[in-house]
């Protein structure tokens, strides 16, 4: 039966991966079109990564998990991004 659920799962998972890679490979492309552009973009991002919200709360690991909130947040909406860009290029729709 473990069989059964890998076959259906294997080719799907490598679609996804295909699209996430196709994805960030042309993000890349289009943020080397535009370099001052694409380094402002990261440079605020990084920042945001960094910050420390106000409703963290107090005590150090409280502002961990704020701050691993807002990485975990940013990585899934960055593979989302890459993911769907990807699928543009693919027949994934």
């Amino acid at each position: 039966m473990a069989e059964e659920i890998d076959r259906k799962i294997m080719p799907d998972f490598l679609q996804q991966t295909f699209c996430i890679s196709l994805g960030a490979c042309y993000k890349s492309f289009e943020m080397m079109k535009k370099p001052q552009d694409s380094m402002n973009a990261m440079l605020t991002n990084m920042k945001e990564m960094f910050t420390v919200q106000k409703d963290a709360g107090d005590g150090l690991q409280k502002k961990a998990e704020a701050v691993a909130a807002v990485w975990m947040d940013k990585g899934m909406t960055l593979m989302q991004t890459c993911r769907e860009t990807g699928e543009k290029f693919t027949e994934a729709k």
